[in-house]
């Protein structure tokens, strides 16, 4: 959905209310962020905005309806650290880590204030807070105080060096108390005029009112200034601090008034001082936010599951959008319409990262997930799926504690060292599994990272360790069409190794070594895939490697670098990209992530059919670590840093006989200028459109089951409206299929 309507020097978007569609258009974008990490929450006239690391949603109060918001939205889309509303003029003030601000006006209007975002600050320049007083809304930062004018949109001061002796002060946190205003900082609390004849940027003006510990979540209330500090909420007064009434210590994560109350957020119970009354929740002492909606209802977060969550006497409701368990992600693997993405993971030095993220499942357009702790808890450090193309079951690979094998959905096996033969590194008491396979029998092939016999097949029920290379750091195991097994040496090139199908003898074996002195731009090599035809596809820190005669690897080894011609100069495909994964989708086209993005390449390799980065595209970071595709839609979900996002792309995996034909849009309406989608077609068919005549409109070739049309003829002009005809004929011409659409010029 195209929510963006308007844009002026300002920055200023407006965003309908929208409905998610199940289906993601081609061509289209798709935040997928962990909302399990909800850590903020605040409420507007209509809404509950929640916000996690990546993610951002509303609920809307009174339909319950959750929205996701993000940068295609025209929200700047990265990490927000501070919510906080005016109710008086309906502004959202939107603080992120990097400085950057936005308003949100009347709920649809949003107003970028670029902030810190673009000045060369060392240091954290996350936005930590918000106070109000009139038109100015006085931001909170590592850097002093920023004043924003509410009517101008724009920062007008910047309160940066008042400290004691005119150095840059952090605030935490400010509140304004008839003609002053307050400062939190992290050794207590500072204050001053808040005038028009007062300069603020001299620190002469600003005083120390307090200094017997930190001052945190300021708040003005009736005569006083609560605020929190060392576990204790203090009021000032009239000079004058003093205990407030709320009991014992904790952690105050939320001091703000609502409805002419004060309000007290805390793990274990939210106070407000009016009625002196105290609710504890079940799970409160998770509490990291809390918020009050406009029909009295109070809201909280907790940052370890359930979203924004509302509670309602006796019990609450968690509102929590869809998505994976969490944003770290490592490998993906694909089936039909299945993805599996594991969390991780591994350090640069294939060490342990200790992540107990587990594995997230996409399907149906939803996100199902799998934390580490579910199986047990001495497995973590996630690394891949793999599934076995003959016997359907799938196997979970870790690096701590050996892998799961599953059949059914449901895991029926754990194998490690007391029921196999894998390797225990002594140091660190982890088995380390660095890559899984199968070949066309089924077997299961193994990398066992560190061992001394680090091949290992799992054949007929029994395991077997094989001995076949004087290396012991194998990873990335895959299996090409003559079940030639090749493997990443670390930092030592590729092992391809052929067991001539009788593992457990290994006097019939044969294995090749490919290194920088057979042919290999660097011994540092990332990824390995084999596409369609067979050929093996390399990826290392130099850039692209290709063996296109498998066959022949042990008696002559080939390794290519293809040469394309593009924008006019000639080079190396992809160059000296850093390649970190590959992709073959179903048109046999290659997807590359790299430290620079994606690229998508035709199947031959002669050309860069797209090039996706951070600065043309949704992409949230440049650096790309894993790529993935749900096979039947052509969906491409790729892994970055902060999270993964999906592309609808053109091509679809597919059988070599049709399937039903689904074309959409269907009708084509008036001022339509998107691609009409062909689904359900043969592997790579012929694709004619005529007009109920039988004239030739257009003419293509499926990308794997998918074909599109541009809605023109081929001259580039649209046809007459009517009914048009799609016929489709397979690769060999045994096959063919039709289906219609109606197209309105």
């Amino acid at each position: 959905m195209k929510s963006i309507l308007f844009r002026i020097p300002l920055f200023i978007f407006l965003f309908p209310l929208f409905i998610v569609a199940q289906e993601l258009p081609l061509g289209q974008w798709k935040m997928h962020p962990s909302f399990l990490d909800t850590r903020l929450c605040e409420a507007t006239e209509h809404f509950v905005y929640g916000a996690s690391s990546k993610g951002f949603f509303r609920v809307n109060i009174q339909s319950a309806d959750i929205e996701r918001l993000t940068g295609m939205d025209g929200f700047h889309g990265r990490e927000i650290t501070s919510l906080d509303y005016l109710a008086d003029k309906k502004i959202l003030v939107i603080g992120y880590a990097d400085g950057f601000l936005e308003l949100l006006k009347n709920e649809t209007v949003i107003v970028a204030i670029p902030g810190f975002y673009n000045e060369m600050l060392q240091g954290d320049k996350s936005i930590l807070h918000c106070s109000f007083k009139d038109n100015d809304a006085l931001i909170s930062t590592n850097f002093g105080i920023l004043v924003l004018d509410l009517e101008k949109n724009e920062i007008r001061e910047n309160y940066k060096d008042i400290g004691t002796n005119g150095q840059t002060q952090p605030v935490r946190s400010t509140a304004v108390l008839g003609d002053s205003i307050y400062a939190g900082i992290p050794d207590g609390i500072i204050a001053a005029k808040y005038a028009v004849n007062v300069n603020l940027k001299n620190f002469l003006n600003w005083k120390k009112v307090y200094s017997k510990g930190p001052g945190n979540q300021l708040c003005s209330f009736s005569d006083s200034i609560y605020f929190y500090s060392d576990s204790i909420v203090l009021t000032y007064k009239n000079g004058v601090v003093l205990n407030s009434f709320i009991p014992g210590k904790s952690t105050t994560k939320r001091i703000k008034v609502f409805q002419n109350r004060i309000y007290f957020f805390r793990p274990g119970a939210i106070t407000n001082q009016k009625s002196d009354a105290s609710r504890t929740v079940t799970n409160m002492n998770l509490l990291s936010s809390g918020t009050l909606d406009a029909e009295g209802s109070l809201w909280y977060c907790t940052g370890f599951g359930g979203g924004a969550i509302k509670l309602i006497p006796g019990s609450e409701i968690a509102f929590e959008p869809n998505g994976p368990t969490s944003n770290s992600v490592f490998a993906m693997s694909k089936k039909g319409n299945y993805l599996f993405t594991t969390g991780g993971g591994v350090t640069n030095t294939f060490g342990n990262a200790y992540n107990p993220a587990g594995f997230y499942i996409y399907n149906n357009f939803r996100w199902n997930s799998n934390p580490a702790s579910v199986y047990n808890t001495g497995l973590y450090d996630y690394t891949f799926v793999h599934f076995n193309t003959v016997t359907d079951k799938y196997y979970l690979a870790t690096h701590t504690n050996g892998m799961l094998e599953f059949s059914g959905g449901v895991a029926t096996n754990r194998f490690d060292d007391n029921n196999a033969p894998f390797f225990r590194d002594p140091g660190s008491g982890f088995i380390r599994i660095s890559g899984v396979a199968n070949d066309k029998e089924g077997n299961l092939w193994v990398n066992n990272y560190g061992g001394e016999k680090p091949l290992l097949v799992y054949k007929g029920g029994t395991w077997t360790g094989i001995k076949v290379t004087e290396s012991s750091s194998l990873k990335a195991l895959v299996i090409d069409d003559n079940d030639y097994k090749w493997m990443i040496v670390q930092g030592n090139g590729i092992l391809v190794y052929d067991d001539n199908k009788t593992p457990g003898n290994d006097l019939d074996d044969k294995s090749a070594r490919l290194t920088t002195s057979n042919g290999l731009i660097t011994n540092d090599v990332l990824s390995l895939q084999v596409d369609q035809n067979g050929y093996v596809w390399i990826g290392t820190t130099q850039g692209l490697n290709v063996v296109t005669n498998t066959a022949d690897i042990f008696v002559k080894p080939k390794i290519d670098r293809f040469i394309i011609e593009q924008n006019g100069s000639t080079g190396y495909l992809l160059g000296e990209e850093t390649i970190n994964d590959i992709c073959t989708d179903g048109g046999n086209r290659k997807w590359f992530a790299t430290n620079n993005g994606v690229f998508l390449v035709e199947p031959n390799g002669q050309e860069v059919l797209l090039k996706f980065t951070a600065d043309n595209s949704p992409l949230p970071d440049n650096r790309v670590y894993c790529i993935g595709q749900v096979s039947n839609s052509g969906e491409v979900f790729f892994g970055t840093d902060a999270g993964i996002v999906s592309y609808r792309s053109d091509a679809s995996d597919a059988d070599e006989t049709f399937k039903k034909i689904k074309i959409y849009p269907n009708p084509v309406r008036p001022g339509y200028n998107g691609l009409v989608t062909i689904e359900g077609l043969a592997k790579n068919a012929e694709i004619r459109i005529t007009d109920a005549a039988g004239m030739l409109i257009y003419q293509t070739k499926a990308n794997g089951g998918t074909a599109t049309w541009p809605c023109t003829k081929l001259d580039g002009s649209k046809p007459e409206s009517g009914v048009l005809y799609v016929f489709g004929i397979n690769e060999e011409g045994t096959e063919t299929a039709m289906g219609k659409f109606v197209f309105i010029k």
